[in-house]
């Protein structure tokens, strides 16, 4: 799951974004000091939640609320939260009337407020994660659930995604760029495979192997050039409702 958090100052924007993936492993945090990066963020990433400061600068035409504005004119950001950070309460009634948010934060705000917040948006559901469309070798389009996927093999100029309910081939897309298109809880493992971390089973380091939870107990190669930040990823992956065990 990734948020992006929008903030002119620097610290601010660093400090926010640190609370929020000390506080939540499975949210991955792009930052934005300004409008236009906002933007070129989102249209390049998918984001599950937005967290936006009012006032970005001194371009009134470019505050956050216009920022709100026009990533609700965007398809996939349509219902996305919001969650607005401001010094001025009197600015909060507009951002709702405008862009339709989710909550506010009134400067200054404690850790604990923010986590709340966060925690509120998660625990009623608010935050989706939209299809993956893909296209198969004979051109039909399927829309894909990226929390059905267990993993992706790139073999022979083909994505194998492999599902809870099935394999599925895609054409034209490289495994790379397709990762940008998934949630935090995936990571590259190796230079042909992709794993989602909450079906990881077993990391056995010494043989460099992951296993998966599926029914044929599917063992995967981790490659060395991936291993050290693949192991940070699944350690950070790892939540309460599921142990991994790391040999």
């Amino acid at each position: 799951m990734r948020a992006l958090v929008v903030e002119d100052n620097v610290a601010q924007l660093n400090g926010l974004a640190e609370i929020i993936e000390e506080s939540f492993p499975d949210i991955e945090c792009l930052k934005a000091a300004c409008y236009d990066d906002a933007l070129a963020l989102a249209d390049s990433h998918s984001i599950q939640l937005f967290l936006l400061d009012i006032q970005l600068g001194a371009d009134p035409d470019k505050d956050g609320i216009k920022l709100g504005e026009q990533l609700r004119r965007n398809p996939r950001y349509q219902t996305t939260p919001i969650l607005y950070v401001t010094a001025l309460v009197n600015e909060a009634p507009r951002a709702i009337h405008k862009t339709n948010c989710y909550d506010y934060l009134v400067k200054p705000y404690s850790q604990q407020d923010l986590i709340e917040s966060v925690s509120k948006l998660l625990n009623f559901s608010l935050i989706r994660e939209e299809p993956i469309e893909l296209t198969d070798r004979d051109g039909v389009l399927a829309r894909i659930r990226p929390d059905n996927i267990l993993y992706i093999k790139s073999e022979l100029r083909n994505m194998h995604v492999h599902t809870t309910t099935g394999l599925f081939i895609s054409t034209g897309t490289r495994l790379s760029v397709f990762a940008d298109s998934l949630p935090s809880y995936f990571a590259r493992c190796h230079k042909s495979f992709i794993v989602n971390l909450h079906h990881v089973d077993t990391y056995d380091k010494v043989t460099a192997m992951v296993s998966l939870d599926t029914p044929d107990y599917q063992w995967i190669p981790v490659g060395r050039k991936y291993a050290t930040e693949f192991g940070h990823r699944l350690k950070a992956s790892t939540t309460a409702h599921k142990h991994v065990e790391q040999a």
